[in-house]
């Protein structure tokens, strides 16, 4: 008899959907620390992406609390781990968990790209009857935008490009006899070329919103009105305005650090890639599944596999068929 441990015809069926329930969460590939190796015994909290997260289980923080099972040197502090409410599995400006047990309807939530909370449509600020464009990629939370008032700005020549570029404008003058507007001058806080030859968009962000400079007043920000909605407002972006809005030479690059949001930079970053790499990955799974089940019937006589396959045969075990399949996947566990 074979030591390899038995699973059931369907264990090998339900394995497919547990994988695709936890999936989202190990998108990456990578190994996941989280739930099976330190905290079968913790109340875990569903909170989606976390970046630049890794886990406290055996460190100073935890030190004889938990102890880590992945990886044994770890450094003592997480000195990037940031904790907030939602650690606590508590959301939104509202500070109430999801599921809500108190509440009569159950409102959808949308987290913010730039610091992953989750909000309630209704608790953003905005119209009671207000519900984004089904096109939008990401949301920033109206804290993120007081914040980050750069972000109305990027917002805002996005929205006037997109306008701009929608219609169609007849100009027979010759561009050497048009006069020279202020806006067709460089402001000097950003050239449009650095040394390395990079061309910056910042120039053309500030000329669209006729300012000249990334942090105007708050009065010259409210001026600037995007579909009805002024200073400060959230944001729901369209799809691509990360590659739209942003620009990525160096002194951009290094202002956005400044800010602490240089990731907004990074393509790999937005939830919309998240969500690709998540869908991906079922994909493989399923076909791999799939192939294992297939794999399996093989080995079975004609009329059993038909049976199987069918879903009348599914009480009982096929541990020698089976078992050299299922250790192909990876999310089987016995």
């Amino acid at each position: 008899m074979s030591d390899d441990p038995i699973v059931t015809i369907d264990e090998l069926l339900l394995s497919g959907n547990d994988e695709e329930v936890i999936i989202m969460g190990g998108a990456d590939g990578e190994p996941a620390c989280t739930f099976p190796r330190c905290h079968c015994d913790h109340e875990v909290v569903e909170l989606y992406t976390k970046r630049h997260f890794r886990c406290d289980c055996g460190n100073s923080n935890f030190k004889g609390a938990s102890e880590c099972k992945l990886w044994e040197e770890k450094d003592d502090v997480n000195v990037e781990n940031k904790y907030d409410q939602t650690f606590d599995g508590v959301f939104c400006v509202c500070s109430r968990p999801y599921p809500d047990p108190d509440a009569e309807e159950e409102f959808e939530m949308f987290q913010c790209g730039i610091c992953e909370d989750w909000f309630h449509t209704h608790h953003l600020g905005l119209p009671p009857d207000f519900l984004p464009n089904d096109d939008y990629e990401e949301l920033t939370c109206l804290n993120c935008i007081k914040r980050l008032p750069l972000l109305w700005l990027l917002y805002y020549s996005l929205m006037h490009s997109q306008e701009k570029e929608s219609c169609v404008e007849l100009d027979e003058e010759p561009s050497s006899k048009k006069p020279r507007r202020d806006s067709d001058i460089c402001p000097p806080e950003y050239p449009s070329s650095n040394s390395n030859g990079e061309i910056c968009r910042m120039p053309q962000v500030l000329a669209n919103c006729g300012v000249d400079t990334a942090t105007p007043s708050p009065a010259t920000l409210q001026k600037l009105v995007v579909r009805g909605f002024s200073f400060p407002s959230p944001i729901f972006w369209p799809k691509n305005w990360r590659t739209s809005a942003l620009c990525a030479c160096e002194s951009c690059r290094n202002m956005l650090k400044t800010l602490d949001i240089e990731f907004i930079l990074d393509p790999e970053d937005s939830i919309a890639h998240y969500m690709q790499v998540g869908k991906q990955r079922v994909q493989e799974i399923q076909s791999e599944r799939e192939s294992a089940i297939s794999a399996a019937l093989s080995e079975l006589p004609h009329s059993a596999a038909i049976n199987i396959a069918r879903g009348t045969f599914v009480n009982t075990p096929l541990d020698v068929v089976t078992s050299p399949f299922v250790a192909e996947l990876t999310a089987i566990r016995t």
